[in-house]
């Protein structure tokens, strides 16, 4: 089973940013020397999707909106200051993509548990978004020692 890698500081986010800039269109993931299917946000280029008819499935189920995820993302690459931990990893295939799971914090100090996957036109597939269960929260405790307010 892969480990959680967790990054407080947003060394490859501002790494990303500064790819884009200087390099427009090019193949962000052979610039920074990570497999096409590896996570990552580049300012200016990658795009958010979901499957619509998920977003109401998963509302329902986990009381989340995939589009809480457009927000949580935003808030990485946006507000690097903003010192809110993350954690990912990569899962084995499923269905031909590589998942990746994140553990992070939503807007009310809450730890949340996210599943992704990455396009090669630097979409990100946004596939389920729930509280992180105990188990979740603990191994988020012990990689960043958060604590809720």
């Amino acid at each position: 089973m892969p480990n959680w890698l967790f990054n407080r500081t947003s060394t490859r986010y501002a790494a990303c940013r500064l790819l884009t800039r200087a390099l427009g269109s090019m193949n962000y993931a052979q610039m920074l020397g990570v497999a096409e299917h590896d996570f990552r946000l580049v300012f200016g280029r990658s795009k958010i999707e979901y499957d619509a008819s998920k977003e109401e499935t998963n509302r329902r189920k986990h009381h989340y909106s995939l589009e809480s995820v457009v927000h949580i993302l935003e808030g990485m690459l946006l507000a690097p200051w903003s010192n809110r931990p993350h954690a990912v990893k990569e899962v084995e295939p499923m269905n031909g993509e590589v998942r990746h799971e994140h553990l992070c914090i939503g807007d009310s100090g809450e730890v949340l548990f996210m599943v992704t996957t990455m396009r090669a036109d630097e979409s990100i597939r946004v596939i389920s978004l729930r509280p992180a269960s105990t188990g979740e929260q603990d191994i988020f405790f012990q990689l960043t020692g958060y604590r809720r307010p």
